[in-house]
Formats: C-alpha cells, structure tokens, sequence
C-alpha cells in the first residue's frame, strides 16, 4: 500500500516541478524582453578649470536598446529643474541642439537632435555635450537630484522614454602649487618635531 502511494505522487510531484520551470522560464523571458525593449541610456558629467568651470557630457544607449537616443533632458524634468544654477553656456555635439531649461533661478539642459543620422544608437556613445558654469564640480556633485535626467527616443514626450542618472563629476585633484606649499608645510613641521627631540635629549 505504500509502495502504491509513494509510485503515485511521484507523477504529480514532476508535474509540479515541471510547472515550476516553465514559470521561471517564462518570468526570466519576460524580464529580459523587458529590459531588451525601448532604451537604456548612461551619462557622465566632468568638470575642469577654475572658474567658470567647463562640463563635459558623454551620453550612450546600451546594446540591448531596441530604439536610438533622439533627445536628452539632462538635470531635469517637467517642472523641475536640479543644476546649482544656471550656467552660463551650453553647446552639443555637430547633429544637435543644445538649450537651457529653467525657471529663473534653477535651470537644466536640453538635447535634441537635429540631423536624422546623429541620434545614439544602441551600443554607441557620443561625446560633445556639455556647458560652462560658475558653480563648482563639488557643488554640482552634492545637488540633490543633480545627475537626473531623461533619454527619449523622440521628441521631448513624444516616444519611449527612460530615466537615469549621470555620473560625476570626481572632485578635482588638488593642483600643483598646493600640492607644493603641503609639501613644504609637511616638512617645515617634521623638521621642528625631530629639533624639540633633540633639545629634550641634551
């Protein structure tokens, strides 16, 4: 008698398994459909000079997009606006057009194409974006929301659209004349140590 039942649940413990992995398989499909679909777009932002400071965008669109990157609402949204203030100049690449998007005292940029073969395709990235700006790449790096943009695959609300957020900037590297003067002050202090040393040995 339990030799029967354990011969009969084995059929429907496979079928339960079997069940199990077609419904994984499916959600595993389904995900990657997902993310394959639309677009999927990057950004990093640096910063260099000393004031005003000069920005450089690079923006890409990764292998799995199915559509091309036609425009770019970079440290913004609808009403909403996250750059530290409002730069002074924009500019963009050769195919596009670059403009600022604010309310007179917070601001953001936009990207849009101008030329049908310029748009990021998927896989590809493009260099050339960027604006100048009195605030710093520190300032820029602490604003809330500073990196928030949006990718569309046509014009702004028109076509797929995807969030994401640009990366950066790194905070500048200390230049060479205060690299010197802790050098110096470094030195001066650790030559003064070692002389009281000696004056308390004698």
């Amino acid at each position: 008698m339990n030799a029967l039942r354990a011969t009969s649940r084995k059929p429907y413990a496979l079928a339960c398994l079997t069940r199990i992995l077609v419904a994984s398989l499916l959600m595993a499909g389904v995900a990657t459909c997902v993310r394959a679909q639309g677009l999927v777009a990057s950004g990093i932002v640096s910063g260099s000079g000393s004031g005003p400071y000069t920005y450089d965008l690079v923006f890409s669109n990764g292998v799995s997009a199915t559509q091309p990157i036609r425009a770019i609402w970079y440290a913004g949204t609808t009403n909403s606006y996250y750059l530290p203030s409002t730069p002074i100049s924009v500019f963009a690449p050769a195919g596009w057009n670059a403009a600022l998007s604010g309310n007179g005292t917070q601001s953001s940029i936009q990207f849009t194409v101008n030329s049908g073969t310029s748009f990021i395709a998927a896989g590809s990235s493009l260099s050339g974006f960027g604006f100048q700006a009195n605030f710093t790449p520190s300032e820029l790096a602490a604003a809330p929301n500073g990196g928030l943009s949006w990718a569309n695959s046509g014009s702004f609300f028109n076509g797929l659209s995807e969030r994401f957020t640009v990366t950066g900037p790194a905070a500048p590297e200390p230049g060479a004349p205060i690299l010197l003067v802790c050098g110096g002050a470094g030195l001066w202090l650790a030559s003064h140590i070692r002389a009281n040393e000696l004056r308390g040995r004698s």
